[in-house]
């Protein structure tokens, strides 16, 4: 008999992160495993690869339900709240002060008090349909992490069990940790009394990283954790795996977002040393879709300008198309930071496509651990680590026309291979 989920999902497909495509692969996997998922999400039919997309009101005014063999897709309403109606108006120069007020209103009353919450609705929705259909379970993926207040709720009041699903940890986040002042007071006692308060009642706490189960379990001993890992489509890589690595030009590429913390710097000084050493070197260093980054295009022009003759970047551009450029490249690059410890969703793709991976930097923790199970590539602790990787991949290129892969047992972190762990932990509650 299927078991039947309701599954809390905020970011889901069209809309384009790795956080929808967690719970999407959830949906298109889990009715083989004698799951019927239920996703509760919003509408995301304005689509413009925009940071607006998050809070522009969707076109579909009305709750719609998607049923499909074995899965049931309950679609949202969103309305822009005045905040965001003053950022769509007048964009990020006017109202600054008001629409910040008003953002720390919305966060920090939300989890006490619906009114201030612009979610509400979810819960509301999901709260109808259970009403007059049998669900078994609840799991709720965060962030927002206020979707873990539905599941509690839900949970309580229809008396049955409810699970967790961090993509990346809450108030226990690396980065979270380091803050001071007032978004110190918030997140160590505001924020963590809530958290708290939903691991406690929660059946099992699900993390894609396991190094945030050892800090959840710090806030609240008793909890169950279980490791459901990000990974890739296996249909979507099957479309590319036929495509060679070009020979014309030793490619490195880089796909997806960059963020502030990344260690970019290093893996630019590396690249720097090595065109010192090898001043004619026929090379690219590719960062792809990385254009609706504005501000991180110019981190990286700005470095060192001996060296931007080699790198180009491009706008985003559709999944086929990375997946293509990626596939002719000889050398993947992800970039990392120790000192925030999360798990790139990008290295399970990378390991798919079957090219030599180089990290910048050793984050001496989960990444780490996968990069050495794989034997996946050149896990560098520095820039000069990168000038000597990039020299042994170079000269292969040379000798080759390629850079052979090393990676050996990654098919475990297909989507499908992990859509099947998350049903035994459904199935066990």
């Amino acid at each position: 008999m299927k078991k039947r989920v309701l599954i809390f999902a905020h970011d889901f497909p069209p809309y384009n992160s790795v956080g929808a495509f967690r719970p999407y692969s959830w949906f298109k996997y889990l009715p083989a495993y004698d799951v019927h998922p239920i996703i509760v999400t919003r509408h995301w039919d304005n689509i413009q690869n925009s940071p607006l997309d998050y809070v522009v009101s969707s076109a579909a005014q009305s709750i719609t339900y998607e049923e499909t063999a074995g899965a049931t897709i309950i679609r949202v309403p969103y309305n822009s709240n005045l905040r965001d109606r003053l950022l769509l108006k007048y964009g990020n120069t006017r109202f600054s002060i008001l629409r910040k007020a008003l953002s720390f209103l919305g966060m920090v009353l939300s989890y006490p008090f619906s009114f201030f919450d612009n979610k509400w609705s979810l819960y509301q929705a999901a709260n109808e349909y259970m009403k007059t259909n049998k669900v078994d379970a609840i799991l709720s993926s965060g962030e927002p992490f206020i979707l873990f207040k539905y599941a509690r709720l839900l949970a309580k009041k229809y008396a049955i069990p409810y699970l967790l699903d961090y993509r990346d940890g809450w108030t226990s986040k690396d980065d979270n940790l380091r803050t001071s002042g007032l978004n110190k007071l918030l997140n160590n006692f505001w924020f963590r009394y809530f958290e708290k308060k939903y691991l406690r009642a929660a059946r099992i706490v699900i993390t894609s990283n396991p190094f945030e189960q050892v800090k959840l379990k710090e806030l609240v001993s008793t909890i169950q954790t279980e490791t459901v890992f990000n990974g890739y489509i296996e249909e979507e890589i099957a479309l590319v795996e036929n495509v060679k690595q070009k020979s014309d030009v030793f490619r490195i590429a880089f796909a997806g977002t960059i963020y502030p913390y990344h260690r970019l710097e290093d893996f630019l000084k590396g690249f720097s040393m090595f065109i010192a050493k090898i001043p004619n070197a026929n090379v690219q260093l590719s960062f792809l879709g990385i254009e609706y980054q504005p501000e991180q295009v110019e981190r990286i022009f700005t470095f060192d300008k001996n060296i931007n003759a080699y790198i180009n970047t491009t706008p985003r551009i559709s999944k086929f198309e990375l997946f293509t450029k990626l596939a002719e490249s000889n050398l993947l690059l992800v970039l990392t930071n120790p000192d925030n410890r999360l798990l790139p969703a990008k290295i399970y793709e990378y390991l798919a496509l079957n090219r030599r991976v180089i990290v910048s930097v050793n984050d001496h923790s989960d990444l780490e651990r996968i990069m050495k199970e794989t034997n996946a590539g050149f896990n560098c602790n520095n820039a000069s680590e990168i000038c000597e990787a990039l020299e042994i991949a170079y000269l292969e290129f040379k000798q080759n026309a390629c850079v052979h892969s090393t990676a050996t047992d990654y098919k475990q972190y297909s989507r499908k291979n992990q859509a099947a762990v998350l049903s035994n932990i459904l199935h066990s509650v």
